[in-house]
């Protein structure tokens, strides 16, 4: 396939799920992690040098956020499914600004928590409804585009917003971040409800309605329906190893190499210029091709992490970070398609929600976990750990899609 018609192609499939409301969904996706990303990553800085907290401690209060959005994403699930998506994204959305505002003029560590328990779980739950509302507002052949696309543009807004805010907002050491937050989430809401309010699509206003003889909710989602479970279950792993990119690497590279935090900037680059560049044609590829085994690769490259703690040059962790933004453009995408395949009509928002409980898990393990592994184990040990569960992340993933095209025909199923 030439270039020219792999973009024709492409824009084909943009096209495709291209409306007046997905866009303002796509938007969102921007807008919203951009927003996040202004402020999240300088909260331990905030935290240190201006509330004069220990690194312990602010380590500590972060952790809250991502074990609350573990913990409590399941509200996302019970409020789409006594309210919709609609509303659940409104209320969630409103809730997360309050809490950042807040935030911003506490200095009480019970009130400093109270608001990141909040930030934690209502944050999560407006990025679910994102997701959820865009799978309904599309065809099914086309959703894992689409959410493929939002992936993107999240990626897009995180890297973004650290530089910005960092530079032009000092991040970390004022509390315009706090404000810039608090009111992206809050306007995005009439945004959606601009282009939602009248004839929302059919399922976006409505209360989850679970299948006739199957039960709704995180246990009985979990229970039915395997193949999400076994899909959760490798998105679980998939992300405590890429998360080691944020956690523990630059910790590594600034205790062994000369200009580490220099060579990890660098080494941020790279990686967001290689996901940039490849994620939306990697994932129409990948839509358009039967065989699984370049999505199997993709998981296999992720543990390329393996080759930078083991060899600690510059040149190894660049081999390392080069093997991880390309494994995880192939692997994301195949679990992207996958989930744009798995909700059940009437089920969208538990679904979602349960993939950000999933995804908040992940984040804190890798957080708390990571860093004991790294302080009392070798951090060889560690980084070497980073391939086995790759490749057990695609094992589950294999599952999960066997399981899912158990029913299709044989020529759609036999690529499995």
């Amino acid at each position: 396939m030439t270039p020219k018609s792999n973009s024709h192609t492409i824009w084909n499939d943009m096209v495709s799920v291209l409306s007046p409301r997905t866009a303002v969904l796509f938007v969102s996706s921007l807008v919203i992690p951009a927003a996040a990303f202004m402020l999240y990553p300088f909260l331990t800085i905030y935290f240190t040098h201006e509330l004069h907290d220990t690194a312990a401690e602010a380590g500590l209060l972060l952790s809250i956020r991502f074990l609350s959005s573990a913990v409590f994403g399941f509200l996302g699930s019970w409020s789409s499914g006594r309210w919709g998506l609609l509303r659940t994204y409104y209320i969630s959305s409103l809730l997360t600004a309050a809490a950042i505002g807040l935030l911003a003029f506490q200095h009480q560590v019970l009130a400093i928590i109270l608001l990141l328990l909040v930030m934690g779980a209502a944050g999560s739950t407006v990025m679910s409804m994102i997701r959820g509302l865009s799978n309904i507002g599309v065809p099914m052949e086309h959703r894992g585009t689409a959410l493929n696309v939002i992936h993107w543009l999240t990626n897009v807004g995180m890297a973004v917003a650290m530089p910005f805010s960092a530079l032009l907002l000092h991040g970390g050491h004022s509390r315009i971040p706090f404000y810039v937050a608090a009111s992206s989430y809050a306007v995005m809401v009439p945004v959606v409800a601009l282009f939602f309010g009248k004839n929302p699509p059919a399922g976006a206003g409505k209360p989850d309605a679970p299948e006739k003889g199957k039960t709704g909710g995180l246990r009985g989602i979990l229970r039915q329906d395997i193949a999400f479970t076994y899909l959760m279950g490798s998105f679980i792993l998939w992300a405590l190893v890429e998360m080691q990119f944020e956690s523990n690497v630059p910790l590594d590279l600034s205790y062994h190499l000369p200009h580490g935090t220099a060579l990890y900037g660098i080494l941020g680059g790279i990686d967001m210029v290689i996901v940039f560049v490849l994620q939306l044609v990697v994932s129409h590829w990948l839509s358009h091709t039967k065989s699984p085994w370049y999505g199997y690769a993709g998981f296999v490259m992720l543990g390329g992490l393996i080759v930078g703690g083991l060899w600690q040059t510059v040149i190894g962790w660049t081999v390392s970070i080069i093997l991880l933004s390309v494994g995880e453009v192939f692997s994301i995408s195949q679990i992207m398609n996958l989930m744009g395949i798995l909700p059940k009509e009437g089920q969208q928002g538990s679904y979602f929600a349960i993939f950000g409980m999933a995804q908040g898990l992940a984040t804190f393990l890798a957080y708390s976990l990571g860093g004991i592994a790294y302080q009392w184990l070798h951090p060889d040990l560690l980084f070497s750990l980073c391939l086995p569960v790759a490749v057990l992340s695609a094992i589950l993933y294999r599952n999960a899609r066997v399981r899912t095209y158990a029913t299709a025909p044989k020529s759609e199923s036999s690529a499995v």
